[in-house]
């Protein structure tokens, strides 16, 4: 499979490379640094409150209850609390929503 986008995004003095669609079919997105791959984030079957990259900005719902009641929900995620980019909820928190 080939990736239809591309895009280099700066997070704590790392470039990490987000391509999309990602390998994994139930995700939207795969990241990589210093070319491995490193995880894949974004549920497809599920809209976001507003892709920040623009690849899947057709399921943006902008609805601010429902983007507050995500980050209700995910406030306690791994990645959130360590606000860690080593974790899929570090970019979809960051990203999708």
């Amino acid at each position: 499979m080939s990736y239809k986008f591309s895009k280099i995004v700066l997070i704590k003095n790392k470039e990490y490379t987000i391509k999309a669609p990602s390998t994994n079919p139930d995700k939207k997105y795969d990241v990589f640094l210093d070319d491995k791959k490193l995880l894949s984030f974004g549920d497809r079957n599920y809209q976001q409150y507003k892709d920040k990259l623009g690849y899947y900005s057709k399921l943006n719902h902008l609805d601010p209850k429902r983007k507050k009641l995500y980050r209700f929900r995910h406030q306690f995620d791994k990645g959130v609390v360590q606000n860690n980019p080593n974790y899929p909820g570090f970019f979809s928190w960051h990203l999708l929503w």
